[in-house]
C-alpha cells in the first residue's frame, strides 16, 4: 500500500502545473495540492467552479485554487518546503492571485497594492520606490524572490506585466527560503511568473492611467509538443505620459518571455526580462528639520515638489532558471539560478527637507549614478520517504549569492556634486535657477563593494499521526565575505536553527508554533538622504523570532490569527559636526498580533484583508520605532451580481505613526477605492473593461515609513480605465 501511495503521489506531482521552481519533493508538494482539491470536493460549494474561473483559464491565466475563490490560493509555494496547504504550515502565509493585481493594483503601485492586501504588509512606497514593510521591518524588491530566486527584482517599479501570484510569508523566512537577501527579518515575498496554459491566449490591453498617461500591453501564451510539453509566454507593455501627479512624467517599457517544459520526470522554467524606466520629478520622501515641534499639514498630493529636471533613468535585465529532475521515487534533484543587472546610469534626485511650519523646504539634488548586480545559484536534492509511522519530506541544498554594488556622486556636476533647490509645499514657487541643463552626466557608476554569501541547508518536514502533526526541523549555515572599496576584506559566519510545529485538530482547524533565527546580510545605507556613509554595507547581524497562531477553514474562507515577537538590530541617524551617519543602534523588539481572512463568502462575494497590531520598541530608549503605527488594517471586497460584472471596493486604515523618536507624529488616516470590471463580447471578440477610482475622497495625508523619520505623501485621487481584448 505504501508503494502504491508513493507511486500515485509521484504521478500526481509530475502531472500538476509547474510554476517556477518547486523546491520540496515533487511527490509531497504536488500531492498536497491534489489533497486540497479532494477535500474541497466534499463540500459542494467549495468544489463548484464559477464562470470567472473558467473564463480565466480560457484567457491563459493560471487558475486559482477554487476552495478560496478568486482572490487567494489555499496552497502556497513556500520556498524550500515546496507547495503547502495553508492549514499545514507552521507560520502565517497568504497567496494572492493575479486577480488582486487586476482588481486593486494602481498605476503607480500595482504590486504594492497587491501585497498590502495582507494585513502584515504596510505601504512604504512612492510612485518611484515600491517599498513595503512586514511587521514593522522595511524591505524592497532587492529583498524579495522571483520564482524562488532571491535578489532578482529592482528596488523601484516591480512591473506587474509578468506576475501571476505573490506569496507573503509573515514570520519565519530563512528556514523556508534558503539564502536570503538583506533585511528579510519579519517575512518573505515570493513572486511567481506567468506561464503558458493549455488554452492559448492572446490579450491586448489599452489603459488610461490618469493625467495624460497611457499604457499598452500584450500577453501571448502558447503550448506545443507532445502532451503540451513546451510553453512560451511573451508579455510586454509601454507606458508614457504625464501622470496624475502634476509635474511628473514617466516612460516605461517592459519585455518578458517565460519558457517552461514538463515531462513525467522533469520540470524547467526560464524567465528572461528587460525593463526600462525614465521618470521625471517623481514624488519622494520628506524629511523634517530637528527644530520642528509639530508636523506641518500634508500638502496637495496631486503635485510634485521637485524640479522638472530631476529624474531617474535606469534599466534592468532579469534572468531566472529553475529545474528539477526526478531521479527515483525517493530522490529529486533541483537547480535554481538567477542574474539581475540594475543600472541607474541617469540619476539627479533628492529628498525635500521641510524647514518650518510655513512649509519652506530645500532639496540637495545629487548627480549620483548607481548600479546593483546580483547572481545566484542553488543545487540540492529533496524527496519523500516513510520510516514506520513517520513520513519525511527532506531537503539538502547548497547555494551562493554574489552581490556587487556601484555608486558615487559625480563631483564635476553642480557645486561639488550637488545643486540646492528651495520651495514651499503650500506654494508652486520654486527656486531651481542654479541648474545647468548641459552639465549633468550619465554613465557607469564606480564599484564600491562586493559580497559573497555561501549557504547550506538541511531540512526535514516530519509527519506524524497520519498527517495530523507536522514538525519542521532545519539547520542553516552561512559564510559572508565582504569586500569594500578602501577597506579590508571581512568574513562573517553563522549557523542558525529553524523549527516549527503544526497540529490539525480537524481538516478545517489547526494550531501552530515556530522559532527561527536569521543571519542577515548587512543593511545597505540608503542613498538620496545625504548620509555621509550612504551606500555602505553595514555589518551582518542575527535576528530571532517566535510565533504561534490558529488557522480555521470555514466554508471557502481561511482565517488566520497570529501572535509574534521579533528581535533584531536597530538602526538610527547620528548627527555629527561633519554631517549625519546611518548606523546600527541597539536592538529593535517588535511584538504584535494579526488577523487575516481570504476567500469567498459565497458565490457572489470575495473578501481579502484583516488587521494588525504592532508594538515596536527601540530597546536602548524604550521609545516607539519611527514610522510604525500600532494599528492598521485593510479590506478588499469583490461583489459579483452576475457572472460578467464585478464591483470592487477597498478600505485602507492606518494609525498614528511616530517619527523623530516620538518628537513628531503622522496622523491616522483612512482611504477608500471603488471600481468595476465587466466582461462582454464586441464583434465576436471577448473584451474586459475595468474602471477604478483610487482615493475617492481626494484625501491628502502623510504616510509613515517603518524605521524612518521620513514621510511620504499618499497617492492623490486617481481614475483609471482599461480595455483588454482576448483574441
Amino acid at each position: 500500500m505504501k508503494k502504491k501511495f508513493l507511486i500515485a503521489a509521484v504521478l500526481a506531482g509530475v502531472s500538476a502545473p509547474m510554476c517556477g521552481y518547486l523546491p520540496a519533493s515533487a511527490a509531497t508538494a504536488d500531492s498536497s495540492l491534489d489533497e486540497v482539491v479532494v477535500e474541497a470536493d466534499r463540500d459542494k460549494a467549495a468544489s463548484t467552479e464559477d464562470e470567472n474561473g473558467a473564463n480565466d483559464r480560457e484567457r491563459g491565466n493560471e487558475s486559482v485554487v477554487k476552495p478560496l475563490g478568486d482572490v487567494a490560493d489555499q496552497v502556497s509555494d513556500v520556498g524550500i518546503l515546496g507547495k503547502k496547504d495553508a492549514l499545514e504550515t507552521p507560520f502565517s502565509a497568504m497567496t494572492m492571485t493575479h486577480k488582486d493585481l487586476e482588481f486593486f493594483g494602481s498605476p503607480a503601485k500595482g504590486p504594492t497594492d497587491m501585497l498590502t492586501l495582507n494585513p502584515a504588509v504596510r505601504d512604504n512606497s512612492t510612485s518611484l520606490y515600491n517599498d513595503i514593510s512586514i511587521r514593522g521591518f522595511k524591505i524592497n524588491g532587492h529583498n524579495m524572490y522571483l520564482n524562488n530566486v532571491p535578489g532578482m527584482l529592482d528596488q523601484q517599479h516591480a512591473t506587474d506585466v509578468y506576475i501571476d501570484k505573490a506569496t507573503v510569508i509573515a514570520g519565519p523566512n530563512l528556514g523556508i527560503a534558503g539564502t536570503v537577501p538583506r533585511d528579510n527579518i519579519a517575512g518573505t515575498v515570493i513572486f511567481s511568473s506567468k506561464q503558458a496554459q493549455d488554452a492559448p491566449n492572446t490579450d491586448l490591453t489599452i489603459a488610461y492611467q490618469g493625467g495624460d498617461s497611457f499604457k499598452e500591453a500584450i500577453d501571448v501564451g502558447r503550448r506545443f509538443g507532445t502532451d503540451n510539453r513546451w510553453g512560451v509566454r511573451v508579455m510586454a507593455d509601454n507606458i508614457d505620459g504625464d501622470t496624475v501627479i502634476d509635474g511628473e512624467n514617466i516612460k516605461q517599457r517592459d519585455f518578458f518571455v517565460n519558457i517552461d517544459q514538463k515531462t513525467s520526470h522533469s520540470k524547467s522554467n526560464l524567465l528572461i526580462g528587460y525593463n526600462y524606466t525614465d521618470q521625471h520629478a517623481s514624488p519622494h520622501t520628506f524629511s523634517f528639520d530637528s527644530t520642528l515641534t509639530s508636523l506641518p499639514k500634508a500638502p496637495d498630493a496631486s503635485r510634485s515638489y521637485k524640479p522638472s529636471w530631476s529624474y531617474n533613468k535606469f534599466d534592468n535585465w532579469i534572468v531566472t532558471f529553475n529545474h528539477e529532475q526526478i531521479l527515483n521515487p525517493y530522490v529529486t534533484a533541483f537547480f535554481n539560478a538567477g542574474y539581475h543587472n540594475e543600472d541607474w546610469y541617469g540619476y539627479i534626485d533628492g529628498s525635500p527637507k521641510i524647514k518650518n511650519m510655513n512649509g519652506d523646504y530645500t532639496i540637495s539634488e545629487e548627480n549620483y549614478p548607481l548600479a546593483v548586480k546580483t547572481k545566484y545559484a542553488q543545487l540540492g536534492i529533496k524527496g519523500h520517504v516513510d520510516s514506520g509511522e513517520v513520513s519525511h519530506d527532506y531537503v539538502l541544498g547548497v547555494d551562493r549569492m554574489w552581490y556587487d554594488n556601484y555608486g558615487g556622486t559625480i563631483k564635476s556636476w553642480g557645486n561639488n556634486g550637488s545643486v540646492s533647490v528651495s520651495g514651499n509645499i503650500y506654494s508652486w514657487a520654486m527656486d531651481d535657477s542654479a541648474y545647468d541643463t548641459a552639465s549633468h552626466q550619465e554613465g557607469t557608476a564606480p564599484w564600491t563593494q562586493t559580497q559573497q554569501v555561501t549557504g547550506w541547508h538541511v531540512m526535514d518536514d516530519l509527519g506524524f499521526l497520519g498527517g495530523k502533526l507536522d514538525v519542521v526541523l532545519g539547520l542553516h549555515g552561512h559564510r559572508d565575505t565582504q569586500e569594500k572599496k578602501g577597506s579590508p576584506t571581512k568574513t562573517y559566519t553563522g549557523i542558525i536553527p529553524t523549527y516549527g510545529v503544526n497540529y490539525k485538530f480537524t481538516d478545517k482547524f489547526s494550531i501552530y508554533a515556530s522559532h527561527t533565527e536569521q543571519f542577515s546580510l548587512g543593511k545597505i545605507v540608503p542613498s538620496g538622504k545625504n548620509y555621509l556613509n550612504e551606500g555602505e554595507a553595514l555589518d551582518p547581524y542575527k535576528a530571532k523570532q517566535n510565533e504561534f497562531g490558529f488557522k480555521l477553514k470555514d466554508g471557502r474562507l481561511l482565517h488566520t490569527l497570529s501572535f509574534y515577537e521579533i528581535k533584531q538590530a536597530n538602526y538610527n541617524e547620528f548627527e555629527t559636526d561633519a554631517g549625519v551617519y546611518y548606523k546600527e543602534h541597539g536592538k529593535q523588539k517588535d511584538k504584535g498580533m494579526e488577523y487575516s481572512v481570504s476567500g469567498a463568502l459565497n458565490d457572489k462575494w470575495d473578501i481579502i484583508g484583516g488587521f494588525s497590531y504592532v508594538d515596536a520598541k527601540q530597546a536602548l530608549t524604550g521609545k516607539r520605532v519611527n514610522g510604525v503605527p500600532h494599528w492598521s488594517g485593510t479590506l478588499g471586497l469583490v461583489y459579483k451580481p452576475e457572472k460578467d460584472l464585478s464591483l470592487i471596493g477597498r478600505m485602507t486604515v492606518m494609525g498614528r505613526a511616530p517619527i523623530m523618536n516620538e518628537k513628531l507624529e503622522a496622523p491616522a488616516y483612512a482611504v477608500f477605492d471603488l471600481g468595476a470590471s465587466y466582461d462582454t463580447v464586441i464583434n465576436e471578440t471577448p473584451v474586459t473593461f475595468r474602471a477604478m477610482l483610487y482615493n475617492i475622497f481626494g484625501k491628502d495625508y502623510w504616510n509613515g515609513m517603518d524605521n524612518s523619520s521620513s514621510l511620504t505623501l499618499g497617492q492623490p485621487r486617481t481614475f483609471v480605465f482599461s480595455a483588454t481584448m482576448h483574441f
